[in-house]
């Protein structure tokens, strides 16, 4: 069976050779592609929010960790990758002998040792099996080898490649990459364009040799990538924008430290060898809206009304109706947080607006304030209702003419179903 390191875009000879060239000038394919666009010392508490986010009106839930405070590697939670990856020309055989835990750290160890027929051995870890999420913020805390040479990486790959589906298709997140000396970390998703792999991400400065969080934030809109919580790039995904339809699927951990290879060339300090990568914590979090109402903020939405039509926004240009049998680009909404626990819809770079309940709603405000908040209502059934600042319900009123917010109580025409 074909080894999984196979199927690792960055280690397709053509494309890595191929991305060697690129990489370090990643700014400017990034406008080619036009997507959107010190010492460890006390473990921090993994019970507590993502430390030093910015504030946002969201929850972050510990999902999964492996803070690695015993004494090896724990296998409910990992594999051990065993093996060379026969590409890109790298030197390590990977074993489980290398990935030990110590002193609260995973420590996987590269060192000059012929195993294999390959001068070189290291470890491999990936969670396939094990765990997998959608969305979430997943973050490592990780200091990493200065040795030329050495391609440390924490990164992901969707559950598909081992279920039939082949890379780029999978799809790809590399959360965390570095090579040789460099004080340069790389941050990149791979998939398939429609005809083929493409690449979008970017590099930021930092010091590997020290303990630093790296981190991505995924969810339907997009991945962003962090350092020590500094935003430094920012892919879009949203409504499978440029055939990014594999992110919204389950991914994957990865943790490896690869010798030599294509993008760090073959050019090893063996006088540096043995060398560690040391990984402090590894978490995944969920994320919510934390003012309680679970609406998915930040999101793209289609609304569905009781007669099985779509909500439309009507582009501004007149008052709202519910009577389309496509969701396109007047259908969709972004879910706004508006603070205090309400939630504004923009669609078309216009927000919705109640109009008070004294006439039809609208969606042609270009800010929103009292009439274009709205508390958004799970209701038991799955499907959601939404109560505007004067105590009233939206309602699609059968799409037979323009809606309103009038209602007292919320049901059926009042009641929505979302992304269906």
């Amino acid at each position: 069976m074909k080894s999984q390191d196979s199927f690792r875009p960055l280690e397709n000879p053509l494309l890595r050779t191929k991305f060697k060239k690129v990489t370090y000038l990643v700014m400017i394919a990034l406008a080619m592609l036009s997507l959107f666009s010190c010492k460890k010392d006390v473990k921090s508490d993994a019970t507590a929010s993502p430390a030093g986010t910015a504030p946002r009106a969201v929850t972050y839930t510990l999902v999964w960790s492996d803070e690695f405070n015993g004494t090896g590697v724990d296998g409910t939670k990992w594999n051990i990758d065993n093996g060379n990856p026969g590409v890109n020309n790298e030197k390590e055989y990977y074993q489980a002998a290398n990935a030990t835990v110590a002193g609260g750290n995973l420590v996987i160890t590269a060192r000059q040792q012929s195993v294999g027929g390959q001068p070189y051995t290291s470890a491999k870890l990936e969670s396939y099996g094990k765990f997998s999420t959608t969305y979430g913020r997943i973050e490592a805390r990780i200091k990493l080898p200065m040795v030329q040479g050495t391609w440390p990486a924490f990164w992901m790959l969707g559950n598909s490649i081992n279920q039939g589906t082949p890379w780029p298709d999978c799809g790809e997140i590399d959360i965390m990459e570095h090579v040789n000396t460099t004080n340069t970390i790389l941050g990149t998703m791979h998939w398939n364009g429609g005809s083929g792999h493409v690449q979008y991400g970017s590099s930021t400065t930092t010091t590997p040799g020290d303990y630093h969080v790296y981190a991505v934030e995924w969810d339907a809109q997009g991945i962003r990538w962090y350092v020590d919580n500094t935003l430094y790039v920012n892919g879009n995904i949203s409504n499978n924008i440029n055939n990014t339809g594999a992110f919204h699927d389950p991914f994957y951990l990865i943790l490896n430290l690869a010798i030599g290879g294509d993008l760090p060339g073959n050019s090893i300090d063996n006088s540096s060898l043995p060398t560690t990568m040391l990984v402090d914590y590894v978490r995944v979090y969920s994320m919510s809206n934390s003012g309680g109402s679970g609406a998915p903020i930040g999101q793209t939405i289609t609304l569905k009304g009781s007669n099985g039509l779509y909500v439309s926004g009507e582009d501004g240009t007149k008052a709202m109706n519910c009577n389309r049998t496509t969701a396109q680009a007047w259908e969709q909404f972004v879910v706004v947080d508006a603070g205090n626990g309400k939630v504004a819809l923009r669609s078309m770079g216009q927000y919705v607006s109640s109009e008070n309940g004294v006439n039809p709603i609208t969606c042609n405000r270009t800010s929103f304030a009292d009439w274009e908040e709205f508390t958004w209502v799970n209701n038991a059934d799955g499907t959601i209702s939404l109560q505007g600042n004067n105590g009233k319900f939206v309602s699609s009123e059968n799409g037979t003419q323009p809606m309103t917010c009038n209602r007292a109580t919320a049901q059926g025409w009042e009641e929505f179903l979302v992304n269906q």
